[in-house]
């Protein structure tokens, strides 16, 4: 429509009513500003600027969207470009001297030339003018009362005003491609995204919703959100939603709010920030009367509930562990799923508490069987406050769990001290291996009917400058915690395999332990590989010791028969210790098993002990694999196993690890044969 048409005539909307909207029912729908009307009014500088939509009158900016540049500039283009191939082609056919036709050129270039300086200088004009646009909707957003934030059709956030990264708890730079209906309470988003929220609609039909929307303290925000569905205007396709936080209205909080924000939205139970409250509140009043806390922790609950029942089961629990407290007892939740019960009580009596929960639990069936509890105790003071005392009822629930499922510990002093050492060797461990503290030491194992070593397991060792020599029981399961122990387990391969082949028997063979996250890392077979190169060790001559778990994973057991395959053999360390399913060692590629030290305990005198070492060889007599005993170390444990017909056997009772330099120099071709001669124990009562 030409600009000057009369304004009559002219399409527009609905006028708005001059009095103040006193609610979201009387405010009329959003005026559309068309691009056609804005050149009218500003002018033909700003032809293709923007498409400007004014937002509904909450107190926000107008929203302004640069639109697509006009499609007049292609034809420009097209005559500047047939113009210069007419100047080109017309003088060539005109006759005369050659003078004459470069002056006929010349001055066909001159309008071209002027043409092409004032189609750049067009240009230029318009990307001020679209740089102006953007800065000035920039500024009007963040200037905004109310917060503006723009979905995508999958309800993702494309742009939102600086101030909701605060809202939400999160850094600037994560709000963008956040699912919005994430951070809002679940009974609430039916209402804002589900089929009673406004339809998309020519227009962009807006509506006026009320939501709590969680913040980046677990807390709930009461937030009034307009919102502007402009999925079906192919100029946005967007949902716009206009924001403002009514949390707070009139004198003081809401209660209700109050309540909710206070309140773990699965359970109903009181949640963290309740926790840390009530804790406050607590340690003011316990020096006139004790309490203690309770940190239980629920062992595979995600794997063993279906998925979408895991809040069912929850409250379950819950209800369950409510009807096992006392009167004055507090529930509530903690950090990760725990439960966390303040105690009345000393800690004694919180320990009875806790072995009750940790029971009860253990009472509640799954599809997948019965739960798992754990649970640490410590007492509260009113010089400990209560981050502390929370950190000190975790270490005692890591106690507990080092101890096994369904212990119950309390906190010491030396827990502390332990969670300090930990903390110096795992950020030690990191650069033991670069500073040469790292060695192997090298365990043998004796054939007992041939009176000879035949291998030997490789063991890593740890110096530490301060603290001396450091248990592997201490920082293996450090390493394992980490990305660290794949770089540890490609060194120990290659170490092991360079020191055995060094030494002057061609038949001494090396069994070498392999990490969970190395197996699985699909870089086993390469490692390996790498590994018997570098040491020029033949395959025959390794050995790669895994647990009884790796072999339910299909991906481990196929690298394990590449391994088979090129000559390396395989062993199941810690035999009989893990879920020992012995359906999967049937066909499995294994061709050795280690039994666990575990079972000497007490084989002297205990005839149901003597009966499992019988029956583990037994059973590797019957699958065709050859049974190693670990940790013999005394000459009654060797007798007796001889006697049962055991014959490969490792431990102190033939010879402590041997250093590298101990093996290079034939240490282990002698070992202590005094042992095989010792006359078996008397025979138990």
């Amino acid at each position: 429509m030409p600009c000057g048409q009369p304004q009559e005539n002219r399409k527009t909307s609905p006028p708005r009513s001059t009095s103040r909207s006193t609610g979201p029912a009387e405010r009329g729908p959003p005026v559309r500003v068309t691009p056609r009307e804005l050149r009218c009014s500003k002018g033909r500088a700003h032809a293709d600027n923007s498409t400007v939509t004014t937002a509904p009158d909450l107190g926000q900016p107008t929203a302004a969207h640069p639109a697509a540049p006009s499609r007049r500039r292609t034809g420009i283009v097209a005559v500047l470009a047939l113009g210069i191939a007419l100047a080109a082609v017309v003088p060539v056919a005109l006759p005369g001297h050659p003078l004459l036709r470069l002056l006929v050129a010349l001055l066909g270039l001159v309008p071209l030339t002027a043409a092409l300086t004032a189609l750049s200088r067009r240009q230029n004009r318009l990307t001020r003018d679209l740089r102006s646009s953007q800065a000035a909707f920039s500024t009007l957003v963040k200037s905004s009362v109310d917060l503006v934030v723009i979905l995508d059709r999958q309800l993702r956030i494309t742009f939102a005003s600086p101030t909701v990264a605060t809202l939400l708890g999160r850094a600037p730079g994560d709000v963008v491609g956040l699912s919005l209906p994430d951070a809002v309470h679940p009974d609430d988003r039916p209402g804002l995204f589900g089929p009673s929220s406004p339809a998309p609609g020519e227009h962009g039909e807006f509506a006026v919703r009320t939501v709590r929307v969680r913040t980046g303290e677990a807390q709930w925000r009461l937030v009034q959100a307009t919102v502007r569905d402009l999925r079906a205007d192919p100029d946005v396709g967007a949902i716009v939603l206009y924001c403002r936080d009514v949390t707070s209205r009139g004198r003081g909080t809401d209660p209700e709010l109050l309540e909710l924000s206070l309140t773990d939205p699965v359970t109903g139970l009181p949640n963290r920030t309740a926790l840390s409250r009530r804790l406050g509140a607590v340690q003011r009043q316990v020096d006139a009367s004790p309490v203690a806390l309770v940190l239980v922790s629920v062992d595979g609950l995600a794997a063993a509930t279906p998925r979408g029942t895991e809040s069912t089961v929850l409250r379950v629990l819950t209800s369950r562990l409510a009807r096992e407290l006392r009167g004055e007892d507090w529930l509530a939740r903690g950090k990760d799923g725990d439960f966390v019960v303040l105690v009345d009580g000393t800690v004694s009596d919180a320990e009875v508490v806790a072995t009750r929960l940790v029971a009860t639990i253990g009472r509640l069936a799954t599809d997948a069987g019965p739960l798992t509890a754990t649970a640490g105790v410590t007492g509260l003071a009113s010089d400990v406050d209560p981050g502390e005392a929370l950190r000190r009822a975790d270490l005692a629930l890591y106690s507990a769990r080092s101890a096994g499922l369904g212990s119950v510990h309390r906190y010491d002093d030396a827990l502390r001290i332990a969670r300090d050492r930990r903390s110096t060797l795992a950020a030690d461990l990191a650069g033991a291996l670069a500073r040469g503290e790292l060695r192997l030491a090298f365990q043998p194992v004796v054939d007992v009917v041939l009176h000879r070593t035949v291998s030997v397991e490789a063991l890593l060792r740890w110096r530490h400058p301060e603290l001396g020599d450091v248990s592997p029981q201490e920082f293996v399961p450090l390493a394992e915690e980490s990305p660290l122990i794949s770089e540890l387990g490609r060194w120990v391969l290659r170490e092991a395999c360079r020191t055995v082949a060094r030494t002057t028997d061609d038949e001494l063979s090396v069994a070498v332990n392999v990490s969970a996250r190395q197996v699985r890392s699909g870089e086993l077979v390469s490692d390996v590989v790498a590994a018997l190169e570098a040491g020029a060790l033949p395959a025959s001559r390794l050995v790669v010791e895994i647990t009884e778990s790796m072999l339910l994973d299909a991906h481990v057991a196929a690298d394990l028969q590449t391994l088979r395959d090129l000559g390396v053999r395989v062993a199941v360390d810690d035999f009989g210790t893990g879920w020992s399913s012995l359906a999967y060692l049937v066909g499995m590629p294994v061709d050795l098993l280690k039994m666990d030290q575990h079972f000497l305990a007490g084989i002297e005198t205990d005839p149901q002990r003597q009966a499992l070492c019988r029956t583990v060889l037994q059973l590797g007599a019957g699958l065709g694999l050859p049974v190693i005993v670990e940790g013999v170390a005394t000459p009654g444990q060797l007798a007796l196993l001889r006697d049962m017909g055991h014959r490969f056997v490792q431990g102190y009772a033939f010879s402590r690890p041997l250093e590298a330099e101990q093996l290079a120099a034939g240490a282990w071709r002698t070992f202590d044969a005094v042992a095989l001669d010792a006359p078996p124990p008397a025979a138990a009562p």
